[in-house]
């Protein structure tokens, strides 16, 4: 019997160039991206780092021009103890070679809202705000206390801020200012007419008011102090006399180091 014919085995068909190259480049484009995502992510940890981040430290006194803010005991005008303890403090950080400090005015005399302040910070390259203001009950003279405010729940730099705040609050205390609310530090709002609201730092519910323009809107970890209630004698002499002043911008010194995860104070040179 004649024997069968051989078949040819089939050709395989060959697929087109394109297709056999993307799976490698559809490996290479999801590697990139998975680089870019992880790149992505660790930039903005640095960024929420203090410790990595760059030390420029923008000074608010929290009045001046023909804004004097509150009038306390005997006369005394918030503006003048605002500049005071912001001029002290800018001393201090001029002088530490770890921190540049920025001005958010031209002078102490400029007219300028908090608002426009805020703006000022936020075009800057401060990593860290702090704005200087002195406490008014509106007379009474029975209000006491050291508070500070740092930017609320739901801004981005809360966490940050409230970091911040916490030192301001331990350096306060332990140069014996009594702290007000949870720790002496708080949360505050304005409402539709402008009334204030406060909230203790264990209320962490993001809330729709709007905070102080210098916490809310620098685009830096920020705090507003409230250094003392000038309306109080007791107060006015340990936290807001020319002498305390010094006190309270070094209490304020300190806590900007230890933001940066620096020692309280610079190590003196042996020179």
């Amino acid at each position: 019997m004649p024997t069968a014919a051989l078949r040819r085995p089939r050709r395989r068909k060959k697929r087109p160039r394109l297709l056999r190259l993307a799976a490698p480049i559809l490996a290479l484009v999801l590697l990139a991206a998975a680089f870019w995502i992880a790149l992505a992510k660790f930039s903005a940890q640095r960024e929420d780092d203090p410790t990595r981040q760059a030390r420029i430290v923008a000074i608010d006194a929290g009045h001046g021009g023909s804004d004097t803010g509150a009038i306390g005991v005997n006369g005394v005008r918030e503006c003048d103890l605002t500049q005071a303890t912001a001029q002290a403090l800018w001393d201090l950080l001029e002088a530490d070679p770890d921190i540049t400090p920025v001005m958010c005015r031209a002078d102490w005399n400029e007219d300028l809202p908090a608002a426009d302040r805020a703006k000022r910070v936020a075009a800057s390259d401060a990593t860290l705000s702090l704005s200087i203001h002195m406490n008014s009950d509106g007379g009474s003279g029975q209000a006491s206390g050291f508070e500070c405010f740092p930017a609320p729940p739901g801004n981005r730099y809360n966490k940050n801020s409230l970091r911040f705040a916490d030192f301001i609050a331990a350096e306060m205390s332990a140069a014996g200012a009594t702290l007000r609310g949870e720790g002496g530090v708080r949360y505050a709002y304005y409402d539709e007419n402008n009334q204030r609201i406060i909230r203790e730092r264990s209320d962490t519910n993001p809330n729709d008011y709007p905070s102080f323009a210098m916490v809310n809107s620098t685009g830096c970890a920020s705090v507003l102090a409230e250094q003392c209630f000038i309306t109080n004698e007791g107060d006015l002499a340990a936290f807001a006399s020319p002498e305390s002043c010094q006190l309270a911008a070094r209490c304020y010194y300190r806590a900007i180091r230890q933001y940066y995860g620096l020692s309280p104070e610079p190590e003196q040179s042996n020179s």
